[in-house]
């Protein structure tokens, strides 16, 4: 599928079955169509039922493109990854005469039997390319160079004429070496339509491939113009004419005897009168019928009647209104059209009036049919819609036909009954495949998500897109009494365990909650309910609860014994629990381990397991962490031994021995301790009020009585961390403060791999500190693979911190890693692995919101926010805790207790007390969007952050059975939440919206308008055909709304609007929102254009005119304070402080500065043009990133930027950089969709001149949104344009070269490029000669890392040999005597890597 500027390769399981990604490939080429090629078979035939897809490895894909290449394409396997590779390329036209150097080039046309590929163009030249299959083999050889020469010979023909198309027809079985060719072309000299038919041999040694005109038929004056040659694979010789109003029925020998006798069926028209004009069409195998189905006036006259069966050639066509006709033809001949219905509401019909269809097989597996049913089994087609999603749809021939219940639910199905139809048999179902997301006509970004508009008429949209882990709510839990009596949780306090259970995994989850005073725990039984767990509860009901865990659990797989260790405000005791018995209400007593003295408290608990030794009879012991709290606010850590299988064997009235234990004196009282194992490594980390953070290691000693040690490794002061930061970076876009002296840390933990380590420390004011420790021991083992100098020197230290602002809350964390559940698991995988142990590589954050903090490939921590699947926002989370990981094998799986305040319907609790639901988590973030319906074609877009609703400005477009011909427009306040309107204001008919832009007046009041930019446009005439019919634009408005909030007006008290105020404004009163009309200017051009500039002033581009506003609020009136008028339009306007850049149709950019007025008298405000470009191109949108620079768009997917120079320097713009996107292009802005933490060391911000520090330099890392520009296209893409360093630059620059350099058919190479002659004659239409320098295309970048392996990376770093030593010399370290430790292909790889990960989503 041709998707944008790439091609995207989908797997289709079976008919009707999910569509899936596998792999895409840029092409740096326009294209005009793709085929597919399939091997012959050894009977020379294909069946048409089958299929019409690209199978792996054995079938081809036919590319060609709009300067005249033409490309085999075949799907490979690399390494477990599939991929594009091209296996011939040629250019076609290359000996015709074409006039002004452009080929118009119409569409390649494939043989049914994969004999050979036609090349149509527009005017006069048709090429026939036979297809040498014996040298399919040698085109897949690992040798690029070689050229298997798969056309082996071309003939090429002029037709004298306009081609309106052309199709390759099925030969007969006894000529299967014979090509024919017919093509329906205007001729040159009088205008008339023929029929030409060519003929043409397979090479051969008895055949001569040549290429000639053997017979012409004229077509009847009273058909009009061909649209589409069909060629009828099972009806040989035989073809279908569809016009704008009927489909004509045409076979070879009638074209050799010239019978002008056509036989056509008229399509259908609008209600109207109007044709209802066919967009796509597809072949679809064959279906018996009787001949005594046919009407008498389809026979000819010397035609008898028979009642036989007949095969007839079945077509699917839809048109323009997106009706779909089942079109079956039979070489009677006859044609007949039956409608297929959709049920009424469930499905707009606009959705099947695609571009494209595809006939996808049927399926007759008695799974998808009625075991009684005798019908035919259904069709499956894939409609590509024209700016709607693509579906796959489903045409089922029976209408007692039933919805089967195994369905494959992987999109939404919208089952159908039988309606009104020509003969009521048919109908269609249809689900999505795949979301098409044009055209994207306008988009913002905001700090939690981004926004862009989609689709067209009433399927219009706009969708917000979250990048961040996707969270399922999978559970929502509820305890049962075993007296069916239900127990209602209030949850402020949650933990959880594992307990052996007799089910197949052998793991049930436990989770205690605090209720009001009491505490409930609850288990999951065997049939998945949720019980009150007897045995824990009477013992810990009572109790101050500090936590609750379980050990033993290594020998509970064969003993199914554990025990369940509780410490409480005033002891530490166990109940042992066993898998048979877990709600017996009879349980064993619990044993006491420890108590508190009299002026002790016990604050925080955890239990560590490590192993005693190395020996290969080590034990795996257990120790219990209690934080002790004295009347004298001293704090202490006591550490309690207790091995696992003394906890076991025990007895009730004697519990075991821990007369040894270990205390750490702290000098403040603690607030948090988090008890850490990374491989062998032991560390107990403890924040104090000072505030400080303590990090202690616990290493096993047999010397000791207690079998422990534990020893100060690191003190870090957080107060004083915190004032040698320079910089800091925002996650949640909320403010917190700024006060450091009170900051107390809420929670503690550790990110590490092979060669990092971080420290995260959580603070209650919710920000987080980072701090990258070196000389914190992994293993506790030297690594010998590593050298002496890079050695851990023992000696914790902080080699660089960050703050990281998370929300408002204090921040805490939750490990990740799967043995971090059950204690004694640690043990075995540290004894597992001596050498490399496994690392911390994430963690949870929770604060206001939820997020995932990880460990990047190049070493680097990165957030990512989680969000929920289906677009709404995750509730507030009191606290996270861990569930079994056994439970969900892809995802991390958590029991979160969610306050049931204000969002209880994530859930699904129907009070507000709040609820405990089991979540799953994604282990890897991605982006997420979810489609907000508007009912309108959206045309801008903006959020107002006051209200949080957004604002939408878009048209209704008429349609062909309406009565208008002229679309409406209007502006709707939607809540982004749930797409609910909450209040819309309609516009006078014949006017359209053009912009929409938020205006803040700021003063001694402040004032809050919506101004809403229209066209006025003249009523058009149905009489007046041609251009003269198009409606003229007349004049423009500007219209000032108020957005404002009902809820706090008086019931009784009314206001009687204007009748201006009736016609512009509505509003829901149930909503508490409405859209006030305040004021409008009626300008004398549409306004194109509009933005806020300064204070108090308003800008707006109407025609040539630039005028500026300021509003009297006093007067209740807009005054114009100055204006300044172009040679041509204006297309957009962008303000940065007094200085004003307007785009222009025609003239590029220019750039004014505006002058307010002072108090002198006499003074008044001012435009002055102070700078030009001295190249014209036709602008779409135009955006000042700094005082010096200018980036804007050309509405074809030109991209340029110029630089602002000295006002007493030159007038002139100078020309930074350009490159061609070949695509349209809509609306550029600086931003990014994705919030990052950190940037790479050669990502330059635009302006340079606000930053002291570049990126890259110690604590110098800030938002991308400052650094990042995003390009929209009409196909639904975005673009991200970065700057990046001199140096780095030159390493793509020459990667970018060695690619292009490399063989035509090595991977490394894109598979399209477009020629020097069409990028001349796109440059000459621009009116300049402006070449891509100065830039380089991450695509070619990011193929390089992902579809090349690693011996053709190398093979393009072998062409150009300076290329590793630029990238050598970009990370060379400062000391000269210094050894790279990486190669050059490493780092080149990082690099790329690095860049192409900012720019994506």
């Amino acid at each position: 599928m041709a998707v944008g500027t790439s091609l995207s390769v989908f797997s289709l399981d079976a008919p009707g079955m999910l569509v899936g990604h596998v792999s895409s490939a840029p092409v740096f080429a326009n294209i005009l169509n793709i085929g597919c090629l399939q091997p012959p078979t050894e009977h020379h035939h294909r069946s048409f039922a089958e299929p019409h897809i690209i199978g792996l490895g054995s079938d081809l894909c036919v590319v060609l493109a709009e300067d005249g290449q033409l490309a085999l394409l075949n799907v490979e396997e690399i390494g477990g990854r599939y991929r594009l590779r091209t296996l011939e390329k040629t250019a076609v036209l290359a000996d015709a005469e074409v006039e002004n150097e452009s080929l118009m080039l119409h569409k390649a046309v494939i043989d049914p039997f994969s004999r050979a590929i036609t090349v149509v163009s527009w005017i006069n030249h048709i090429e026939l390319l036979p297809i040498d299959w014996a040298n399919r083999s040698a085109a897949q050889v690992a040798d690029y160079s070689q050229t298997p020469g798969l056309f082996r010979s071309r003939i090429c023909i002029d037709a004298d004429g306009a081609i309106c198309d052309a199709a390759i027809l099925s030969p007969l079985r006894s000529e299967m070496q014979r090509i024919l060719l017919v093509a329906a072309v205007v001729e040159r000299t009088n205008r008339h339509i023929n029929l030409h038919l060519y003929e043409s041999w397979v090479p051969g040694a008895s055949h001569r491939p040549a290429l000639g005109m053997v017979a012409k038929l004229p077509l009847p004056y009273s058909m009009s113009t061909p649209m589409y040659v069909v060629p009828l694979p099972d009806h040989r010789e035989c073809f279908l004419l569809i016009n704008e109003c009927e489909i004509a029925f045409v076979s070879a020998p009638q074209i050799l005897s010239g019978d002008v006798n056509i036989y056509h069926q008229p399509i259908p028209r609008l209600p109207n009168g109007q044709p209802d004009l066919v967009k796509a069409y597809c072949v679809a195998g064959t279906k018996a019928i009787l001949s005594a189905h046919m009407s008498d006036s389809s026979r000819r006259p010397s035609e008898p009647l028979l009642s036989s069966t007949i095969l007839a050639q079945k077509l699917y066509i839809t048109t323009q209104s997106g009706k779909l006709y089942c079109v079956l033809v039979s070489p009677r001949p006859h044609i007949s059209l039956t409608r297929v219905s959709a049920k009424q509401g469930s499905v707009s019909d606009i959705i099947l009036s695609g571009e494209s269809m595809l006939f996808l097989g049927s399926h007759s597996h008695k799974r998808y049919r009625n075991a009684d049913s005798a019908e035919a089994s259904p069709d499956y087609l894939f409609v590509g819609g024209d700016c709607a999603d693509h579906r796959i749809v489903r045409v089922i021939e029976d209408s007692s036909w039933q919805e089967p219940a195994c369905w494959p639910k992987h999109g939404p199905m919208q089952p159908n009954e039988p309606t009104s139809s020509l003969d009521g048999s048919l109908f269609w179902t249809s689900r999505l495949a795949l979301v098409n997301q044009s055209p994207i006509s306008d988009f913002m970004l905001q700090p939690e998500a981004s926004y862009w508009t989609s689709g067209l008429s009433s399927n219009g949209a706009v969708n917000r897109a979250q990048f961040g882990h996707g969270v399922r709510v999978e559970e929502t839990i509820g305890i049962t009494n075993a007296d069916a009596s239900s127990v209602n949780i209030t949850p402020t306090s949650l933990w959880s365990f594992a307990l052996p259970s007799i089910a197949a995994n052998g793991i049930t989850p436990c989770v205690v909650v605090q209720q009001a005073g009491t505490y409930v725990p609850a288990i999951r039984d065997i049939d998945g309910e949720w019980q009150l767990m007897h045995m824990l509860h009477q013992f810990i009901e009572a109790k101050q609860l500090v936590s609750v865990d379980s050990v033993g659990f290594s020998d509970a797989a064969n003993t199914g014994v554990c025990c369940v260790v509780c410490v409480t405000s005033e002891s530490v005791f166990l109940v042992k629990s066993t898998a048979i018995a877990l709600a017996i209400p009879e349980p064993s007593p619990p044993v006491i381990i420890s108590c508190a003295k009299s002026d002790e408290v016990f604050t925080h608990g955890g239990i560590l397991s490590m192993t005693t030794d190395d020996s290969i009879d080590s034990v795996c012991r257990n120790w219990i962490l209690v934080a002790v709290r004295t009347k004298q606010m001293r704090s202490v850590i006591r550490i309690i031994s207790a091995p696992a299988a003394e906890y076991i064997d025990c007895q009730m009235d004697q519990g075991p021995s821990v007369d040894s234990f270990v205390e750490l004196e702290l000098p403040h009282e603690m607030s948090c301790m988090r008890i850490v194992s990374v491989g062998k490594a032991n560390f107990v980390l403890v924040g104090t009020y000072e505030p400080k953070l303590y990090v202690f290691q616990l290493s096993p000693c047999t010397n000791s009585t207690s079998g422990i040690i534990a020893s100060l490794v690191l003190g870090v002061d957080i107060t004083e961390h915190l004032a040698r930061l320079e910089t800091s970076t925002v996650v949640s876009g909320t403010q917190v403060n700024d006060n450091i002296a009170g900051v107390v840390a809420s929670d503690a933990c550790v990110l590490c791999s092979a060669d990092k380590q971080f420290l995260l420390i959580g603070l209650r004011n919710g920000s987080m500190v980072q701090l990258e420790i070196s000389g914190l021991s992994r293993c506790g083992t030297p690594d010998p693979s590593r050298s002496a100098s890079d050695q851990d020197t023992g000696v914790p230290r902080v080699r660089s911190s960050e703050l990281i602002r998370v929300g408002l809350v204090p921040v805490v964390f939750t490990d990740l890693s799967p043995s971090s559940f059950f204690s004694e698991q640690r043990c075995e995988l540290a004894a597992s692995d001596t050498k490399h142990c496994s690392g911390i590589p994430r963690v949870l954050v929770l604060s206001e919101s939820l997020f995932i903090a990880s460990l990047s490939s190049v070493g680097t921590v990165t957030i990512s926010l989680c969000v929920l699947h289906d677009g709404q926002q995750i509730p507030e989370i009191r606290q996270v805790v861990p569930a079994p990981p056994a439970w969900y094998q892809d995802r991390y799986s958590y029991m979160i207790p969610v306050d049931g305040a204000q969002h209880t319907i994530f859930c699904l609790s129907a009070d507000a007390s709040g609820t405990v639901s089991l979540l799953s988590i994604d282990t890897v973030a991605q982006c997420h969007v979810h489609e907000i319906p508007v009912g309108i074609e959206p045309r801008r877009v903006i959020s107002d952050k006051e209200t949080g609703l957004m604002l939408v400005a878009g048209i209704v477009p008429a349609f062909p059975t309406s009565t208008s011909m002229f679309p409406t427009s209007s502006l709707k306040a939607i809540d982004t939440r749930d797409g609910h309107i909450h209040a819309e204001a309609q516009f006078d008919p014949y006017e359209l919206v053009h912009s929409l832009e938020k205006w803040h007046i700021q003063g001694p009041k402040s004032y809050r308008y919506i101004c809403v930019g229209t066209g006025q446009y003249s009523e058009p005439n149905p009489s007046i055909q041609g251009l003269d019919a198009v409606p003229r634009a007349v004049g423009g408005r500007l219209v000032i709304y108020n957005l404002k909030s009902t809820k706090r007006k008086s019931r009784g008290k009314s206001e009687k609007p204007s009748r201006k105020q009736k016609s512009d404004t509505t509003g829901n009163a149930a909503s508490g929102y409405e859209l006030r009309y305040i004021w409008e200017s009626k300008r004398s051009a549409p306004v194109r254009a509009l933005a806020h500039l300064g204070d108090s002033y308003l800008i707006l581009a109407s025609g040539t005119l630039c005028v500026v506003l300021k509003l009297d609020v006093v007067q209740k009136q807009l005054i114009e304070c100055c204006e300044a008028e172009l040679r041509f339009p204006a297309s957009s306007l962008d303000v940065r402080g007094n200085v004003v850049v307007v785009g222009s149709s025609r003239e590029t950019v220019h750039v004014f500065r505006f002058v307010p007025s002072t108090a002198d008298p006499g003074s008044v405000e001012s435009l002055q043009m102070i700078h030009s470009a001295r190249f014209g191109v036709n602008t779409a949108d135009a955006r000042c990133l700094a005082n010096d620079l200018v980036v804007g768009i050309d509405t074809s997917g030109y991209l340029y930027a110029v630089g602002i120079p000295d006002e007493s320097r030159e007038f002139a713009l100078d020309f930074i950089m350009g490159i061609n996107l070949g695509t349209e292009c809509t609306r550029v802005k600086m931003g990014s969709p994705v919030r990052r933490l950190s940037l790479p060391t050669h990502v330059l911000p635009w302006d340079r001149s606000e930053h002291n520090k570049l990126p890259g330099q110690q604590n110098a890392y800030q938002q991308i949104s400052e650094y990042s520009v995003i390009i929209s296209t009409a196909a639904g893409a975005l673009w991200t344009l970065i700057r990046i360093s001199k140096s780095a630059y030159h390493v793509l620059h020459r990667l970018e070269q060695a690619m292009l350099d490399m063989e035509a058919k090595h991977p490394a190479r894109p598979l399209m490029l477009e020629t020097d002659s069409i990028a001349r004659n796109r440059q000459s239409d621009t009116g300049s000669q402006l070449l891509s320098e100065n830039i380089v295309d991450g695509t070619l970048s990011r193929m390089f890392l992902e579809n090349l392996t690693d011996s053709e990376q190398a093979q393009v770093l072998d062409r150009c040999p300076d290329l590793g030593q630029l990238a050598l010399r970009l990370f060379s370290s400062p000391a000269p005597s210094a050894k790279p430790t990486l190669s050059a292909l490493e780092y080149v790889r990082l690099l790329v890597y690095s860049l192409t990960s900012v720019c994506s989503c």
